[in-house]
């Protein structure tokens, strides 16, 4: 299940992937020192490591997303699912590809969180080489 600003951000990239005829990568990060605690008891449950078990939610969550694309009629869909710092990783994965719009989900941090842990969106707005658009 995606978060509502997930949700919102995949249906717009979807949208506009089908208007200009462009591709779609759907990307999910996974920031390696705040595994959460749950995945650790789940690993165990499953016998995998906490991050191969990440790599198994991760996905389960960008495939649904992926069919809805395809199904929508988006003629290239690529998930990818990454470990490390996310605004990296999205600029990183950006450039790989040679995107030229990138769309984020905002989690609508407060203005003290943001400035104390760093905002992902800030972050990829600020360098990014590409049109962004930030979705709430």
């Amino acid at each position: 299940m995606m978060v509502h600003h997930s949700k919102r951000a995949t249906e717009l990239a979807v949208a506009l992937a089908l208007k200009w005829k462009a591709e779609l990568y759907l990307v999910h990060v996974l920031e390696e020192r705040r595994v959460p605690k749950d995945f650790s008891q789940f690993a165990k449950m499953e016998d995998v490591s906490p991050l191969d078990y990440f790599d198994l939610v991760s996905k389960r969550l960008l495939e649904p997303a992926a069919n809805r694309a395809k199904a929508a009629g988006v003629r290239k869909v690529e998930a990818i699912s990454l470990r490390g710092d996310p605004a990296n990783q999205i600029l990183r994965t950006a450039r790989d590809h040679d995107v030229d719009l990138i769309v984020l989900g905002n989690r609508g941090l407060g203005k003290f969180s943001r400035s104390f842990l760093g905002s992902v969106s800030a972050k990829v707005l600020q360098y990014a080489k590409c049109a962004c658009v930030t979705v709430k």
